[in-house]
């Protein structure tokens, strides 16, 4: 088979995809920097957050959720999978330095399997981030109205999520190369959560990150996912979530393979 035919083989790429998936969460096990940030950061914010500012349950226009942590588990949601994202643009940056990538290159493969490989490896740390930081939650006295099906609509909307950040993350390691300056993003995730209504809602956001809310599409992923977990209109659409999530996910993956292609002509 010529090496044009194997890269318009479907079946061959999804291989391709699937085997650049396992590396990636291979990697990931392996090191401990490149994983326990986005388990274990959002864990500790969910804790500082819920006990210290539980308070806010009391303003007016905050809605009756129940605990105040089964309100704010959806902005921990969104922070590991932001964080599993940046961590998949340092582990791009480091086999860019690494000489890895170039060797990817070189073989006989679609330009788009090297990146869908890496955020189909990010999508699933997104839902096993989802199903831990929920279980989490339950066990710190969160009660979801939403039952199963609201879990399953929010472990989908995680992986919507994990991939959208992975393919930004992608995006910036390819166009830098550079993998110190993947590792100085970190308050960037925070510039993007706190610029949606992960831990309050929008109603009670200052004027200008309610502004700023409105044209991030990770506000309707978050509101998404706290109304599958509450069943309830009033917090959110599940399908606006879904919509969002998934026109985010085709941005960046797009960026990032003109990242990749930009980086080949230089």
């Amino acid at each position: 088979m010529s090496s044009f035919a194997l890269e318009r083989d479907l079946a061959t790429q999804g291989r391709v995809i699937t085997a650049l998936a396992k590396r990636a969460l291979r990697v990931q096990l392996r090191r401990a920097q490149f994983l326990l940030p986005s388990f274990l950061l959002p864990l500790l914010l969910l804790a500082v957050v819920a006990s210290g500012t539980s308070a806010a349950q009391q303003l007016p226009g905050f809605p009756n959720t129940g605990s105040y942590v089964g309100f704010v588990v959806s902005g921990t949601i969104m922070q590991g999978t932001l964080l599993a994202g940046l961590m998949a643009g340092i582990a791009i940056a480091g086999d860019i330095e690494g000489g890895f990538f170039d060797r990817l290159l070189s073989a006989p493969i679609h330009r788009v399997s090297i990146v869908l490989g890496r955020v189909l490896g990010t999508a699933l740390i997104g839902m096993v981030q989802a199903i831990l930081f929920v279980s989490v939650a339950l066990l710190m006295g969160a009660d979801f109205k939403g039952g199963v099906i609201g879990v399953v609509l929010t472990v989908l909307l995680a992986a919507l999520s994990a991939s959208a950040a992975a393919g930004l993350g992608a995006t910036i390691a390819l166009r830098t190369g550079s993998l110190s300056l993947m590792q100085n993003l970190f308050p960037f995730v925070f510039v993007l959560l706190f610029t949606a209504p992960a831990f309050f809602p929008r109603a009670l956001l200052n004027p200008v990150l309610e502004t700023i809310s409105v044209v991030n599409p990770l506000s309707y992923v978050v509101e998404g996912m706290r109304a599958a977990l509450f069943d309830s209109a009033a917090l959110g659409s599940v399908w606006g979530g879904f919509a969002a999530g998934i026109g985010s996910v085709v941005f960046t993956c797009a960026l990032a393979v003109w990242a990749m292609r930009s980086r080949l002509r230089s």
